[in-house]
Formats: structure tokens, C-alpha cells, sequence
């Protein structure tokens, strides 16, 4: 009997059986990087790309597959929730119950957030944009030069958990949740800062925008004018947020065509 078991071994560690022909290389790292193709497309903003590159992107390849295919499905994912460092939800798997996912977030201190909203209110710009609900592109390098990024730093470890099985960070559960969430950033960019600490209403409260109307804001310009395109402003209510209707690209990409030209024109006119 231990004369099986020692050849069962030796068979087992055959080099012969590791070994993988050059197609069946080239083939796996062609799936491979359809893998990281279809992650990173599943967004199609800037704002949910560049979350899906800041996380997912140190998990295995056929994992985050799976991650994918448990977004796209609109029964996986629900009891959704946003709070000030985490995002919650649960996650149909194979088993009966739901797996319960929790994706822990660095808070801001509060002075570093001032200094961040200082340098931000420095550009009439982006108050501008801000009071229009759309979050300005400089935002990104104004938290990066405060040392705080907007967007959170995988190599040094993603703090999350799931209560399934697989110990590995990310499980798909877990990739599935944030893939989920890079649709929504696609609708509501203000949810990265948010999870830093700081609502869009606290936000504008401590720009002192909240309680100033919009042709107050206006009147601040000068005689800067831009072309305004019509826009349509979204608003959703966490969980409850379809993933057929976040994922209608048509109406995504028209609407970012509109979100961009504004962008354009507004820096044109500040130089």
C-alpha cells in the first residue's frame, strides 16, 4: 500500500503533467487579458474605470471572471449600502444563503479635508461643477497632492471580507460587489468622497455653496459664459438600483459626450 501511495506521488509531481504546450500558454494568456479587457470596460465613465484599475486589479484573472458574470446578474447582488468607510451588500452564491460582503475604507481626517476642499474652492470652476452636481476631474490630483488619493490603493491591501469559503481577498463575491459599484460611479462620481467621509450635502455645506442659489454662483463668473448642453441629472435611491438600466451604454455614452464638452468648454474659458 505505501508502495502505491509513493507512486501516486511520484505521478502526480511528473513534470510531464505540469508542463503546458505553447498554444495552451498563448491561449491562456489570451483569456487572461480578455479577462482585464472586460474589467475594465465594464465601467464606462473615467470614475469607474479608475476604481475598477485602484482595486481589482491584483485578483486573479479567472476569479474577477466570475466576479463579472455575479454583477451582471441583477438577482446577486442586494442590500446595497454606502456609508462614510464601507460598502455592504449581500451576494447570492451557490449556497442558500446569501454571503455577506463588507469593503472597509480609509476615513479622511477632518483637517486634512479642509486643506483638500480649500484647495478645491480656489478654482471658480469647479465650485461651479460642483454646484451643477458633477465632480470636477481636477478633484483626483488635488486629494493626491494632500497624500490622501481619491482612489484607494490596492497594492497595499484591499480591507475587505465575505463570509463564503474562499479566503482569498478579492473573492469573487467580493469583486462582484465592487464591479457593481463602478456603475454606479458611472451615474454618481460623488459616492468615491462619500466613502472617504464626506457627503455631497457636506461637501457643499462647507464650501458655503448650500446656501447660496444657483445665479449667486453664476453672478461670481464675471462675464465668463459658457455653452451649457442639456444634461440629464441622475439620482438613484442605494439598494434598489437596477443593473439593466445602469448598464444602457447608449444612454451612458450620449450622456458623457454632453458631460464632457461642458467639461471642455468651462476650462477653455478659465485660461
Amino acid at each position: 500500500m505505501d508502495n502505491d501511495n509513493s507512486s501516486r506521488r511520484i505521478k502526480k509531481r511528473s513534470p510531464e503533467r505540469r508542463r503546458k504546450s505553447e498554444y495552451d500558454k498563448r491561449r491562456t494568456n489570451q483569456e487572461v487579458q480578455q479577462i482585464k479587457n472586460d474589467l475594465i470596460n465594464f465601467a464606462k465613465t473615467s470614475w469607474g474605470q479608475q476604481w475598477i484599475h485602484s482595486i481589482l486589479m491584483v485578483g486573479r484573472p479567472f476569479r474577477m471572471q466570475r466576479g463579472i458574470e455575479y454583477a451582471e446578474d441583477d438577482r446577486r447582488i442586494e442590500n446595497l449600502r454606502i456609508n462614510k468607510g464601507q460598502i455592504f451588500a449581500t451576494v447570492q452564491g451557490t449556497a442558500p444563503t446569501p454571503y455577506r460582503v463588507k469593503i472597509n475604507f480609509e476615513i479622511i481626517p477632518e483637517e486634512a479635508w479642509k486643506t483638500i476642499l480649500e484647495s478645491l474652492a480656489e478654482k471658480i470652476i469647479n465650485l461651479t461643477m460642483l454646484l451643477d452636481g458633477l465632480l470636477p476631474e481636477d478633484i483626483v490630483n488635488i486629494f493626491e497632492e494632500n497624500n490622501y488619493p481619491l482612489f484607494p490603493d490596492a497594492s497595499k491591501g484591499i480591507k475587505a471580507e465575505c463570509s463564503c469559503p474562499d479566503k482569498a481577498i478579492p473573492c469573487k463575491h467580493i469583486a462582484s460587489v465592487i464591479l457593481y459599484i463602478s456603475k454606479v460611479l458611472d451615474y454618481d462620481p460623488f459616492i468615491l468622497l462619500k466613502i472617504r467621509g464626506k457627503s455631497k450635502k457636506e461637501i457643499l455645506i462647507d464650501l458655503s455653496l448650500a446656501q447660496k442659489s444657483e445665479s449667486e454662483i453664476i453672478s461670481t463668473r464675471g462675464n465668463v459664459s459658457a455653452e451649457k448642453d442639456e444634461k440629464v441629472k441622475f439620482s438613484f435611491n442605494v439598494p434598489k438600483i437596477s443593473i439593466q438600466e445602469i448598464s444602457l451604454e447608449k444612454t451612458i455614452s450620449e450622456d458623457m459626450k454632453g458631460f464632457e464638452k461642458l467639461v471642455l468648454n468651462l476650462k477653455n474659458l478659465e485660461k
